[in-house]
């Protein structure tokens, strides 16, 4: 498997750095200035490059982050700090843990630790041994890409809003690496010293030829090795991050939709929309079950199993119209779906649970928190 990045998850497209680089000369000079209109100019500036060039723009401001100069260190903290309140800002500050300039790196870290709390200091620590162990293991033609791709999905979880999650994985995935590569190299040794043996036993009568041959195979073998375990592990979150993106996308929709929560009776709905609120109360059944038996993973499968299978393949194909003219009916099935996904996946997934209702739901929910919300009397 190919190791995957942020951006294949998320989508982070890169763009054009033609503005971001122009800007950067003048960037310290430009922040500091004492005349407040140069400032604001400077300021405006970097932010509108940083709409369509998020990732460009935020590794300037990281590379300067550490300026000499007080007043541009203090002003550059700030946009940092503003583009990261945007999910994409975030996502460029994350890109940049890997980034070759060591100033880069360093800006990195101390905005992590402003943005996220002080506890992005342990993360980033065990993420810079991570890629340093890596680095070692590639160079000891060492697979792992699996753990590349898990290093990308602790990101993910940092975006997701559950920090504690992704201090754990992190954690996990240094303990990871130093153990396959301890195992890889034990084994490696144990097959030379065998080959280095073959002669001699060739003249205690064993057939040398057998045994050289078993153990190139068996060198072949480790170097083509899977890990079933950290292929559960990315199975499982990638799953987790698809399911999430299905939901924040409802919670896109409601948003631009709407401007308070609706309500509505069964008998004011659309047939083929009533069919989908009683698919849904199967749903909140089942998940209901899992969540008192604590078997997270099974909510998962099954709230993304019906937004993939179920919900969207029916907004798509049967009520496309009807969602672009706001129909009332769709529109209180995409909100109690969202909704109720998120009571469903808040004991398997609480801080992420909470990050999308408060981002799309509590605004019109009036309130304050997912588990303080009650179920859409509806689906219960």
């Amino acid at each position: 498997m190919a190791p995957v990045s942020l951006k294949s998850i998320l989508s982070t497209s890169p763009k054009a750095r033609t503005e971001a680089e122009r800007v950067e000369p003048i960037l310290v000079e430009s922040l500091a200035s004492p005349l407040a209109i140069e400032k604001r100019r400077m300021e405006a500036r970097v932010l509108t490059i940083a709409k369509s060039e998020p990732e460009a723009m935020v590794t300037i401001l990281l590379r300067q982050f550490d300026t000499k100069n007080a007043k541009a260190r203090e002003e550059i903290k700030k946009l940092l700090k503003k583009i990261a309140e945007d999910r994409e800002g975030q996502a460029a500050i994350l890109e940049n843990l890997s980034h070759p300039d060591q100033d880069v790196r360093k800006g990195v870290r101390m905005i992590m630790v402003s943005i996220w709390g002080e506890s992005m200091g342990t993360y980033t620590s065990n993420y810079e041994q991570a890629t340093m162990l890596i680095g070692m293991a590639k160079s000891r033609e060492i697979f792992v890409d699996d753990i590349v791709t898990l290093i990308e999905l602790s990101k993910v979880t940092l975006l997701e809003g559950d920090m504690d999650r992704a201090l754990n994985d992190i954690s996990l995935i240094v303990d990871l690496i130093k153990h396959r590569y301890r195992s890889v190299e034990t084994m490696k040794n144990y097959l030379a010293d065998m080959l280095k043996i073959t002669p001699e036993l060739s003249r205690l009568g064993m057939a040398s030829g057998r045994i050289e041959e078993s153990l190139r195979n068996a060198i072949r073998a480790s170097k083509n090795r899977s890990f079933d375990l950290t292929q559960d592990m990315i199975n499982d979150r990638m799953k987790e991050v698809d399911m999430i993106d299905q939901v924040r996308a409802l919670g896109v929709t409601i948003k631009d939709q709407i401007s308070e929560a609706p309500r509505m009776s069964l008998d004011q709905m659309n047939a083929m929309d009533v069919l989908v609120i009683t698919r849904l109360k199967e749903v909140v059944r089942t998940g209901s079950s899992f969540n008192v038996t604590d078997r997270k993973n099974q909510v998962i499968d099954l709230v993304d199993a019906f937004l993939k299978d179920e919900l969207y393949p029916y907004l798509r194909d049967h009520a496309q119209d009807r969602l672009t003219t706001k129909d009332p009916s769709l529109i209180y099935v995409v909100y109690t779906v969202g909704l109720t996904c998120l009571k469903l996946i808040s004991d398997a997934l609480p801080k992420v649970a909470e990050e999308l209702y408060v981002t799309y739901f509590r605004d019109l929910e009036e309130t304050e928190s997912i588990t303080a919300v009650s179920w859409p009397s509806i689906v219960i």
